[in-house]
C-alpha cells in the first residue's frame, strides 16, 4: 500500500505538469506579427485570419448572462475577435455600466475601481473559453480628445494599470485612439504614454494598433511608431461604394511593412451617412426604430458589406471587421440609442451579412492567408476605381487565383499568369458558400474571358492550376 507522503508527492508532480502545460498553451496563442510582416500569426506559428464583430458596448451595457449569449453566438458564427472598449462611448465616463459600477473611483484614471474591472476579468476570460481574442480600447477616443479626462501622465499609468493587470491573459489586442485622431502635440503625447504604459505593464506580450475616425488610417499618425505592431483604418459610412480597398492597398505597400486592417468599415443596418438622418428631439432617450424611408440614402445592407469586407480580404488586409448598426451599441427597447437603428441587438444578431462574413474567412482559411498575395495585374483592363472594381489575390505558387467580382461581370485574366498542366474554374457564391460545379479553362488565347452565373451580384471566381 502506497504511503501517504508518496500519493501526495505524485499528485503535486501531476499537478505541475498540467499547470506547465496549461501556461505552454496559452504562452503559445499570443497574436503576433508573421516573418513577412502582412499577417497575423499564433506565437506557435498558425497563421490567424481576423474576422472581428464590433461590439464596443459590450463590456458596459451587457450584463453577464448577456454577455455569455452575445459571446457563444458569435462564436457559433465563426468570428474569432471582438473589438471592444472599457470606458466606453454611451456609458463610460463617470456613469455606471450594466453591472452598477463605475470604472474609477471620483472619476480619476488613476484609480480603478476593481468591482468594475472584476467585470471587465470576466468578459476576457468568458471570450478565451470560447477562443475569442478582444481587441480592447482602453478608452474611447472622447476622453484624451475633447472631453480632457487623460493626459501623459494618467494615461501612462491607466496603460501600465491594464497592461501589468492582463499580462497573463493571451486573448488579448490593445487598440489605442477610439474614432478620434490627435490634433495637438499633447494628444500625440497622451496616446504614446499610454503605449508606453501598456508595454511597461505587460512587458510586450499584446500586440497595439490605433483605431481612428472616418476616412482614415493609424499610419498617418503612428506608422512609424515602434509599438503600433499593425496598422487600422476606418473607412467609414459615408458611401455605399467607398474604395476601401484603396486603404488596404496603400497600408500593403507602405514602409516600414506591418498588417493592415480596416477596423471600421460601413456597417450593416447603419444608415447611409447617419448624421444626416434628422431625429426628433428626445430621440437618444425614447429612440424607435427609424424606417428607411425616413433616411435620406437608405441603410447599408449585406451586399454593401460584403463588397467592403472582399474588397479589403483581396486586396491584402490580414483581417475583416464587421459591424451592425444595433450591436455596436446593444440597442434594445429601454435603451438609449445615438443613431437610427433597425432591429434590436439579439435579433441583429442573425443579419444576413453578419451570417456571410463566415463564408469569407471559409474560404481564405482554405488556403492559408499568409500563402495569399493580391495581384491585380492579374485581371485586364482593372485599373479604374469603381464601383465594379475586381479585387485578385493569388497564392505564392501561383498555382491559385481568387477574383472578387462585386457586381457580377465577367472577369478577364492573362491566360500567361496561369501555370501550365491541367487548370480548372469555379464560382463561389459569398451570400451562402457554394461552389459551382468546376469547369476545365482551355488556354487557346492569351486573354481568357470567365462569366459568373448571374450578374448584378457578386461572385468569386477561383481558378487552381494542378501540375
Amino acid at each position: 500500500m502506497y504511503s501517504r507522503s508518496i500519493i501526495i508527492s505524485v499528485f503535486l508532480f501531476l499537478l505541475a505538469c498540467t499547470n506547465t502545460n496549461e501556461t505552454h498553451d496559452a504562452s503559445e496563442k499570443y497574436l503576433t506579427v508573421s516573418p513577412d510582416g502582412h499577417t497575423l500569426r499564433l506565437a506557435n506559428g498558425k497563421s490567424f485570419f481576423w474576422l472581428a464583430d464590433t461590439g464596443w458596448e459590450m463590456i458596459n451595457r451587457l450584463t453577464k448572462d448577456e454577455t455569455d449569449y452575445y459571446l457563444e453566438t458569435r462564436s457559433s458564427q465563426g468570428y474569432n475577435v471582438i473589438q471592444t472598449v472599457i470606458l466606453s462611448e454611451l456609458n463610460g465616463g463617470d456613469n455606471e455600466s450594466a453591472t452598477g459600477e463605475k470604472p474609477f473611483i471620483n472619476a480619476n484614471p488613476e484609480t480603478p475601481n476593481e468591482k468594475y474591472f472584476r467585470h471587465v476579468d470576466y468578459v476576457i476570460k468568458k471570450a478565451a473559453s470560447l477562443n475569442i481574442y478582444l481587441a480592447i480600447l482602453p478608452v474611447w477616443g472622447r476622453y484624451w480628445s475633447e472631453d480632457s479626462v487623460f493626459n501623459p501622465e494618467n494615461a501612462y499609468a491607466y496603460g501600465k494599470f491594464l497592461g501589468k493587470r492582463y499580462k497573463d491573459q493571451w486573448n488579448i489586442v490593445w487598440i489605442l485612439g477610439g474614432d478620434r485622431i490627435p490634433k495637438t502635440r499633447l494628444q500625440y503625447n497622451t496616446i504614446e504614454r499610454m503605449a508606453a504604459g501598456l508595454r511597461d505593464g505587460d512587458e510586450g506580450k499584446h500586440l497595439i494598433s490605433f483605431h481612428p475616425a472616418g476616412s482614415n488610417t493609424s499610419e498617418t499618425f503612428f506608422g512609424d511608431e515602434s509599438w503600433l505592431d499593425f496598422n487600422m483604418s476606418q473607412s467609414g459610412h459615408a458611401r455605399r461604394d467607398e474604395p476601401n480597398f484603396l486603404y488596404v492597398m496603400n497600408g500593403y505597400m507602405r514602409k516600414p511593412v506591418k498588417p493592415f486592417i480596416d477596423g471600421e468599415p460601413r456597417y450593416e443596418d447603419i444608415p447611409v451617412r447617419f448624421w444626416e438622418v434628422k431625429l426628433p428631439d428626445g430621440y437618444k432617450k425614447n429612440p424607435f426604430i427609424v424606417p428607411d424611408s425616413a433616411t435620406p440614402y437608405g441603410y447599408f445592407n449585406d451586399y454593401d458589406i460584403r463588397r467592403a469586407e472582399y474588397w479589403a480580404a483581396f486586396s491584402g488586409a490580414a483581417g475583416i471587421t464587421y459591424g451592425n448598426g444595433s450591436i455596436w451599441c446593444f440597442w434594445e427597447e429601454g435603451k438609449t440609442a445615438p443613431i437610427a437603428v433597425k432591429l434590436p441587438w439579439q435579433e441583429a444578431l442573425f443579419s444576413p451579412g453578419a451570417l456571410q462574413m463566415q463564408y469569407l474567412k471559409k474560404l481564405i482559411d482554405k488556403y492559408g492567408i499568409e500563402n495569399l498575395v493580391p495581384d491585380r495585374s492579374l485581371i485586364v483592363d482593372n485599373w479604374s476605381v469603381c464601383s465594379d472594381y475586381q479585387a485578385a489575390l493569388k497564392t505564392r505558387d501561383n498555382r491559385s487565383i481568387l477574383v472578387y467580382t462585386p457586381e457580377g461581370k465577367h472577369v478577364r485574366i492573362f491566360t500567361k499568369k496561369l501555370l501550365s498542366g491541367k487548370t480548372i474554374y469555379r464560382w463561389y457564391n459569398p451570400r451562402n458558400g457554394v461552389y459551382t460545379k468546376p469547369e476545365t479553362v482551355t488556354k487557346d488565347s492569351l486573354v481568357k474571358e470567365f462569366n459568373p452565373p448571374s450578374q448584378n451580384t457578386d461572385w468569386v471566381l477561383i481558378i487552381d492550376s494542378r501540375i
